[in-house]
Order: C-alpha cells, then sequence, then structure tokens
C-alpha cells in the first residue's frame, strides 16, 4: 500500500546525548514568554522507550523539562511581584483513544464529554477543570495525583507505557 511522506517542521530535534541542561536552555525563553500572554507548548515526541517521559519528568537528580520550566515560571513570577500580580492555574488531561479526559475531575460531580475549541486567543477546553497553586510542589501533588488517573497497558518495547498522552 502505498503512503504519501509527510513533511514535519521543527524548531529543534535534539539527540539521545544530549542533557537536560541543554534541552532546557532551549526551552527557557519558551516559559517565560508565557508570563508576557503567549500560549506555549514544549512536547516530547517518539517512539515507546525513546526517553520522552525521561525528558519531560527526569529525575530527583536530573529534573525535567516539566520541572525546571515550573522551576522558572514560579521564579519569574516572585521576581516580578512588586510589579504584577499572578496567579497560576493548572489543568492536566490525558489523550486516550482519541478522548480526552480531564485528570482532576472530581468524579463525584457530572462530567461530559471534553472537546478541544478554538478562538481568538487559542485553545480552551469547556468544563476543564483548573486549580491553583502556588508553588512547585503543589503541581508536582497535583501531576501525582493525575498520573494515578492515566490509563496503562503494556507494550512490545514498554512493559509500563502509559499508551496515551498526558498534558499539564
Amino acid at each position: 500500500r502505498w503512503r504519501a511522506r509527510k513533511k514535519y517542521e521543527l524548531d529543534r530535534v535534539f539527540g539521545e546525548a544530549s542533557s537536560q541542561d541543554a534541552i532546557f536552555e532551549h526551552t527557557q525563553p519558551i516559559v517565560i514568554s508565557v508570563l508576557d500572554g503567549y500560549n506555549a507548548c514544549v512536547f516530547a515526541y517518539g517512539q515507546s522507550g525513546s526517553g520522552k517521559t525521561f525528558t519531560m519528568e527526569g529525575t530527583t537528580d536530573k529534573p525535567g523539562i516539566n520541572t525546571r520550566a515550573l522551576q522558572e515560571l514560579f521564579r519569574q513570577c516572585e521576581k516580578g511581584s512588586s510589579t504584577f500580580n499572578y496567579t497560576i492555574e493548572c489543568s492536566v488531561i490525558e489523550i486516550y483513544n482519541e478522548n480526552i479526559r480531564d485528570l482532576l475531575w472530581d468524579q463525584s460531580e457530572a462530567h461530559g464529554v471534553l472537546d478541544i475549541h478554538q478562538g481568538e486567543r487559542g485553545l480552551w477546553i469547556p468544563g476543564l477543570t483548573t486549580r491553583e497553586v502556588q508553588n512547585l510542589d503543589e503541581v508536582r501533588a497535583l501531576m501525582k495525583f493525575a498520573n494515578h488517573k492515566r490509563a496503562q497497558g503494556a507494550t512490545n518495547l514498554n512493559e509500563h507505557s502509559s499508551r496515551s498522552h498526558m498534558m499539564l
């Protein structure tokens, strides 16, 4: 069967020898742009076992992009707190089998199907749960809570694969 080749345009591709420091050096300006009102996304793409989770989550000794980005975000907010008043809210979604799941949703409340909408100010998901956070520890607690609600299933390459995409 013939398949058309797809062309992808990427801002940057990092190889397996890239350090967490080097990757964050290139993503840091994206993080700071959020405080200027821009929408931003840092996305890791690759096959199972290629290091996406390590790149985004990291370890205690080698924090990933998520941790470094949030540290920078809170640092910048603290730095500008005499001039600006910041509120940081988080949502966590999972895309699994082409369905969007709200991973912070309190299941005692009614919740319909979630859909992504696009408008002048970007993308949004009506009805998505948001939680205000004051620091990195509160974000970590939300991520831990959300991670327990993810769909899990082994693949041939990774017995602990989530088989889904989780977004903060």
